[in-house]
C-alpha cells in the first residue's frame, strides 16, 4: 500500500498562500536567521522524511518536531535525536516504550 502524501504537491499552493511580506525581498538579518534556522533543521528534515518512509507520516511528524523542540532547549541533533528514538524503545521486557 503506498502513500498517497507528496510534500511536492503543496509547494505551489504554499507560495501563493503567503503573506504579502514573505514575497519581498528579506533585509540581511532576516535572511541570515532564515539560514541559520533552514541549516538547524535541515537533519531534522531529512530523518523525519527517512523515518515517513518505513513507520508513516505521523510517527515521523512527532519525532521531528520532539527532536526539533529538545535542539530548541539546547541540545544538539544527535542528542535530541537520541532521546526521542528511546522513548520508542523498548526499555525493559515488562515496560516497552510507547510514545504513541
Amino acid at each position: 500500500m503506498s502513500n498517497p502524501y507528496n510534500p511536492n504537491q503543496h509547494m505551489n499552493f504554499y507560495n501563493q498562500q503567503q503573506p504579502p511580506h514573505y514575497q519581498q525581498q528579506p533585509n540581511m538579518g532576516q535572511h541570515s536567521m532564515e539560514q541559520q534556522v533552514l541549516s538547524a533543521m535541515s537533519p531534522v528534515i531529512n530523518h523525519g522524511m527517512r523515518e515517513a518512509q518505513h513507520l508513516g507520516y505521523l510517527h515521523a511528524l512527532r519525532e521531528a518536531v520532539a527532536i526539533a523542540y529538545l535542539m530548541g532547549q539546547g541540545q544538539d541533533f544527535h542528542s535530541a535525536w537520541q532521546m526521542v528514538e528511546s522513548w520508542w524503545r523498548p526499555q525493559t521486557p515488562q515496560q516497552p516504550g510507547t510514545f504513541y
